[in-house]
């Protein structure tokens, strides 16, 4: 960058001798010298091609350069070069239009470190009104910009944290809808397992899955390979695993441990035989998972790789924990089914009991599935709501603490201001340096700010800890209308508007209803099926807008949610609570409406739904509460469940 960047026709630049004039006659002024040397800004006077004729002292004490150094230096020299034309252009256009521009930039100081300045520009002119000089007024804003910095890399570094969360939820949420999809359609072992491998090799991109089952009667005891899948370049070494081979491996696996080996090369609990075997078939790196069935079965899980070092995450060894407990709970299901079938087989004169024990079978399976599940999932969010709770309740007390004391401090200094109006040098220079007004604008602001954030964090984490309901057992009294409002919360997402879908409707009309004696996670999760089925309605609904001729087409989405009492009836002799539950999608078909209860059955497509949630909701309502479970629905109209309990 030359000085030809921002030169001017020659009727803009006064003389020379003009300005210094000036300047010397100013400078000389005593009052003049006194302002500069204590104003803590920076302050400079450029000529008409840009070059410094005077620099306040604070340049040195901001910078490092003395106003000796600086002055008749091209004003642009020091400044970082990705800023420099920025600050050319500026000033260019200042000298022609008469305005001055406010910029921020780098400049480098004399230890070569790079302040970042706040500035602004104004004009001095001749007698006759022409531009003659630019006077900069800049502060050193570094600190404040690094403040501002680090608190983005931290939002940055929150927002990682949660997208990393979701996305475990995600992929966890994924895994489990194919496998329990699978077990839906087919209770044989070696589809269940063939499939759970090749889902684990997708999902976690790794080069090799295996499955062995431990076989403790052969001499000596072995693990055998029934299931792998491979990338195609690793299909040989898939079926020559030499885990039987590994003597260490053996023992710590019969004791349930998960192994984990990031590098065979640098793993200090291998052995150097081990290692070299390893090597041998082309393995770097692996994550051995155990699985123990109720039937005493040991099988392993056994995530490869074959291309360097392979870092385990926490979150890749927790969803394969959580996959290897589906799978145990899939292998007892298939052994008992198979033992059933087996009985039926040999006992064709107890055809009626067999019949029995299958839907038995079926039932339990399905309450099993889901009971895991919905553990997992209740440990999970109660887990993350009391993790969170305690820093945010840390915070949140401390706040008003804070507040106060932030407040008495701001006091003070006013009543300082107020008795003190002249403070020494040395304190204004400070209270400048600190934009004293802006604290005391903006840090209240900011308190307020962190409370209002706090308090919503601890409304979050209360919905999740109502909803989930571990930490209690049994019958408790429980509010409804809590409940009700806790599953919402945690739906809220899916009744904002995206895509082509308009935001959903909801509409609350809660009656005054007594406390009821109720296992309220249970209720709670029959709450949240039905309310999900609700609002899956009604995307399928605006999905199949353009080829509908129902009248729903015309219609805003809407779910509606009405409770209240219903006093005994000759057939009820009970006082009963009733929840409403409706929606204006597309009604449900008279065929499907009398299956819709039934165990695995779904008109959902695979991976969208299993078939369990009403199931196990009409368990809930009906078996353990002794109420009543029904649905109300007309095509093209929409559809309504009603659920009463009795108090």
């Amino acid at each position: 960058m030359t000085d030809a960047s921002i030169d001017l026709p020659e009727e803009h630049y006064p003389s020379r001798e003009s300005d210094k004039s000036d300047l010397s006659a100013l400078k000389s002024d005593r009052l003049f010298r006194s302002i500069m040397e204590n104003v803590a800004d920076l302050i400079a006077v450029i000529d008409a091609k840009g070059y410094r004729i005077y620099n306040s002292p604070s340049y040195q004490r901001v910078l490092g350069y003395t106003s000796a150094e600086l002055k008749g230096t091209w004003a642009y020299d020091k400044i970082h070069p990705d800023d420099q034309a920025q600050v050319v252009k500026a000033a260019a256009e200042t000298l022609k239009t008469g305005v001055g521009k406010s910029l921020e930039y780098r400049m480098q100081h004399k230890d070569g470190s790079w302040r970042i300045l706040e500035s602004s520009g104004n004009v001095m002119r001749d007698g006759q009104g022409n531009v003659q000089n630019i006077v900069i007024v800049a502060r050193d804003i570094s600190d404040r910009k690094k403040e501002q910095w680090e608190r983005r890399r931290a939002e940055r570094e929150l927002e990682r944290s949660r997208q990393s969360y979701k996305d475990l939820v995600r992929r966890e949420e994924m895994l489990n809808r194919r496998l329990t999809s699978q077990i839906r359609n087919s209770l044989d072992l070696d589809t269940i397992l063939a499939t759970a491998v090749n889902e684990i090799q997708d999902l976690l991109l790794i080069d090799l899955c295996n499955f062995f089952w431990h076989v403790p009667n052969t001499n000596p005891p072995e693990f055998q390979l029934v299931h792998f899948a491979a990338s195609h370049n690793f299909l040989e070494a898939a079926t020559s695993y030499p885990l039987s081979q590994l003597s260490q491996f053996g023992q710590r696996l019969l004791s349930q441990e998960i192994i984990q080996i990031q590098s065979i090369y640098t793993n200090p609990e291998l052995d150097n035989v081990s290692r070299m075997l390893l090597a041998e078939k082309g393995f770097t790196s692996q994550l051995l998972v155990p699985i123990k069935t109720r039937s005493q079965k040991l099988g392993v899980i056994v995530a490869a790789h074959c291309q360097g070092s392979r870092p385990w995450d926490a979150d890749e060894v927790e969803l394969l924990q959580a996959v290897a407990n589906q799978l145990a709970i899939a292998i007892d299901q298939a052994e008992l089914f198979d033992s059933a079938q087996t009985n039926a087989a040999n006992a064709q004169a107890q055809a009626i009991l067999i019949e029995k024990a299958l839907a038995d079978l079926q039932k339990t399976q399905s309450q099993l599935i889901q009971t895991e599940k919905m553990s997992s999932l209740g440990q999970l969010v109660a887990g993350v709501a009391h993790e969170i709770n305690n820093p945010v309740n840390f915070i949140y007390g401390n706040l008003n603490h804070t507040n106060r004391s932030v407040q008495n401090l701001l006091d003070a200094i006013a009543l300082y201001q107020t008795n003190y109006p002249e403070p020494v040098p040395e304190i204004s220079k400070f209270l400048d340096e600190i934009d004293l007004e802006f604290l005391q604008e903006d840090l209240p602001k900011m308190l307020t700010s962190m409370k209002i954030g706090a308090d919503r964090i601890r409304q979050i984490v209360l919905s999740l800890r109502n909803f989930s309901r571990t930490d209690q057992e049994g019958r408790k009294p429980f509010n409804i209308h809590e409940g009700l409002d806790s599953t919402l919360l945690i739906l809220q997402n899916r009744l904002k508007a995206y895509g082509d879908r308009p935001a959903i409707n909801l509409t609350k009309r809660y009656g005054n209803i007594p406390i009821v004696n109720v296992y309220a996670g249970q209720l709670n999760q029959v709450f949240m099926n039905i309310l999900s089925n609700a609002i899956d309605a009604i995307d399928e609904s605006v999905a199949n807008r353009d080829h509908a001729t129902d009248i729903t087409q015309h219609l805003a989405s809407e779910i509606s949610i009405i409770t209240e009492l219903k006093p005994p009836t000759p057939e009820n002799h009970q006082l009963m609570v009733v929840i409403r539950i409706a929606d204006n999608g597309r009604g449900i078909p008279e065929d499907i409406l009398k299956k819709l209860f039934d165990p695995f059955f779904t008109t959902k497509p695979v991976g969208k739904g299993t078939g369990l949630g009403l199931s196990i909701s009409y368990q809930i309502v009906v078996e353990k509460h002794q109420g009543r479970l029904e649905c109300f629905s007309k095509v093209g109209v929409g559809t309504e469940f009603r659920i009463e309990i009795p108090v």
